[in-house]
């Protein structure tokens, strides 16, 4: 490979320079007479970027590929590969683009783009704890890296480690004080962290800016789904369900977007405010958009509907469908100066009055996961837990009879998605609190055997009686996108824990021992997806909601 000559490096310099301006189309002249001359892969390399701004992905791939073949030992060559590669964002371009990311390390351990790239792939494909270390490592070279830090602050959001979370994105803030991102992760990460005050500060400094974020499709003629979204983190989890090949998006944090301000264009009207109990304010503010919108536009999850599922209506919701049973569900104002024994004297005489019996279940309102959620046992337990559980209020639940007389706790979940049902997953334990990533499931053999056969025949598994209790729920919620939690009595009814929109689709990890479950999977997350596609695949719009 021979080097450029003086007079081909100032050509070269000169087209580098329109490539940073954005001078798409005159850099791609430079180049592509350069290259007529002196096919460098240097020159092949930012012709092939040159293309990739102006959407001739084939002329890219091939100047990508033919750059790579000259070099094959450069990394920044084939980091800029494995970026084509990924552009697509499929999980399989993805995949194409890890193993680039991993050549380009093992050419360069040091490679800081490669390290976080990487990572933000291995997010998007679920690896959360790859994409950890993914980001560590970045930081490792480069311990002030705002991108890495707040990658990894997002992960250990997603996984619950709130505390972690919170640390990391203050680190972030204190980088660069007006990341707008990370005033809204630590708004996130707080508010879990029952400091509220903390994350309402944060939201405002997070949102109060910017209520609208656009996330671009990856061509430009394409349809735009509109979602309405809290700021408070009582979201339906839309990120997964988003498909760049199809559209573009836009988010609306309706707490701090003008009232009066018309929505912005959209082909699809997607509201993704799913907690009631959270959201009273954002639900408030979705409805008269929602009842305004144009007749013509496909609308999803009416917020109307999402409201009858806060925990205290559910009851109310779910009556009279024959073979279902749901717990009672109160909510208890705390008294404001009170101490926690006052308040433990208080709620005890609140409870008695209502003809509550121990024992019973207490949880702090709009958390999900199995957070500030307890069982009390009797009323001594009473002012330890209160001093647990945060917030101006808490939910009183009943206890339902979910043991099986195997001694197991069972909790199925089933989501209903454009009308249809999808078994999710099967949580077997030993412990009343049931939630699949606390379960027994990776230590069972036996417990996986018995989720696999729910997931292979659903129907067949729970019974003519369960199905038909879940078929009338799920018209009774008439949602579009909604889950059910819910266990099983001796003789096949159906006890409710729970029916909204919160659930996420958590896929499978990826070790073999899971194969089983990724079917049911799959088959789920298309259908969700297509809810945020406003054509079918044949061409035609979907069914409105």
């Amino acid at each position: 490979m021979t080097s450029l000559t003086g007079e081909e490096e100032t050509q070269f310099r000169a087209a580098l320079g329109l490539l940073q301006s954005g001078a798409w189309h005159l850099a791609h002249q430079a180049l592509q007479m350069l290259e007529a001359r002196h096919p460098h892969p240097l020159v092949l390399a930012n012709l092939a970027l040159a293309e990739e701004h102006l959407g001739l992905e084939s002329e890219a791939r091939q100047h990508h590929e033919a750059a790579i073949q000259q070099a094959p030992d450069s990394p920044d060559l084939r980091f800029n590969w494995a970026n084509f590669l990924a552009r697509p964002g499929t999980r399989a371009a993805l995949l194409l683009a890890r193993a680039q990311y991993l050549a380009v390390l093992a050419l360069d351990p040091h490679h800081l783009g490669a390290w976080i790239n990487l990572g933000t792939g291995l997010v998007d494909t679920d690896h959360l704890e790859a994409a950890k270390t993914a980001f560590m490592a970045a930081l490792a070279i480069d311990p002030q890296h705002p991108g890495a830090l707040l990658n990894l602050a997002q992960v250990a959001l997603g996984q619950q480690e709130n505390d972690r979370a919170a640390q990391l994105f203050e680190q972030v803030l204190s980088i660069d004080p007006h990341s707008l991102e990370a005033h809204r992760g630590l708004a996130t990460s707080a508010s879990r962290l029952g400091q509220e005050d903390k994350a309402a500060l944060h939201r405002q400094l997070g949102y109060g800016p910017q209520p609208e974020i656009f996330l671009p499709g990856r061509e430009n003629a394409l349809p735009t789904v509109l979602i309405l979204a809290s700021a408070a983190d009582g979201n339906i989890p839309w990120q997964p369900l988003l498909d760049r090949q199809h559209h573009h998006t836009r988010i609306l944090a309706l707490e701090f977007f003008p009232k009066n301000s018309p929505l912005p264009p959209h082909d699809l009207l997607f509201n993704a405010v799913g907690d009631a109990d959270r959201c009273p304010e954002a639900l408030a503010l979705a409805l008269p958009r929602w009842q305004r919108r144009a007749p013509q536009i496909l609308a999803r999850n009416d917020p109307q509907r999402v409201r009858a599922t806060a925990r205290t209506e559910l009851g109310q919701l779910s009556a009279g469908i024959p073979g279902l049973s749901s717990a009672r569900v109160e909510c208890f104002l705390r008294p404001a100066q009170a101490s926690p024994r006052e308040t433990a004297d208080l709620l005890e005489r609140w409870l008695a009055a209502r003809g509550y019996i121990f024992p019973l279940l207490l949880r702090a309102p709009g958390f999900h996961g199995g957070q500030y959620f307890e069982r009390v046992h009797g009323a001594t337990d009473l002012p330890a837990l209160l001093k647990r559980l945060p917030g101006p209020s808490l939910l009183v639940l009943e206890c339902l009879p979910s043991q099986g007389r195997d001694g197991i706790y069972r909790k199925f979940r089933v989501m209903t998605l454009g009308g249809n049902l999808y078994p999710i997953h099967l949580a077997l334990s030993t412990h009343w609190k049931v939630h699949y990533f606390s379960a027994e499931m990776s230590t069972r053999p036996d417990f996986r055997e018995e989720e696999q056969a729910f997931l292979a025949d659903y129907r067949t598994f729970l019974g003519s009686t369960a199905v038909g209790v879940l078929e009338a729920l799920q018209d009774r919620l008439g949602l579009d996108y909604a889950g059910m939690d819910f266990a099983l009595d001796p003789e096949g009814n159906v006890l409710l824990f729970e029916a909204n929109a919160t659930m996420v689709l958590h896929p499978p990890p990826e070790d073999p021992v899971w194969d089983y479950r990724r079917p049911a999977f799959e088959d789920a997350l298309k259908a969700a997806r297509s809810l945020m596609n406003p054509f079918a695949s044949d061409g035609k719009p979907l069914p409105n909601s």
